[in-house]
């Protein structure tokens, strides 16, 4: 994956927080200020690289696909909202 532009991972981070916030107007700020199909990109970059960072601190360690496996399983579990 190359390198996603820095401003839209701040904004992805931004968005996250915003939305766990329930701050729909923040949200829909960004939706505007940034074009949603990079907004996209950049998050499933983000997911990727978080994903494979917690995977390393687990012994035994696990693949980002696992991470991601054990995300969607929590979001079923929760409702899918903020927890």
């Amino acid at each position: 994956m190359d390198q996603p532009n820095q401003e839209l991972v701040d904004a992805v981070f931004s968005m996250t927080i915003a939305g766990a916030a329930s701050d729909h107007e923040a949200v829909e700020l960004f939706l505007r200020a940034h074009p949603p199909e990079e907004l996209a990109i950049t998050g499933t970059y983000v997911i990727w690289r978080m994903a494979a960072a917690l995977g390393q601190q687990l012994d035994p360690a696990r693949t980002p696909l696992q991470m991601i496996h054990v995300f969607a399983q929590a979001l079923r579990d929760n409702g899918g909202g903020p927890a």
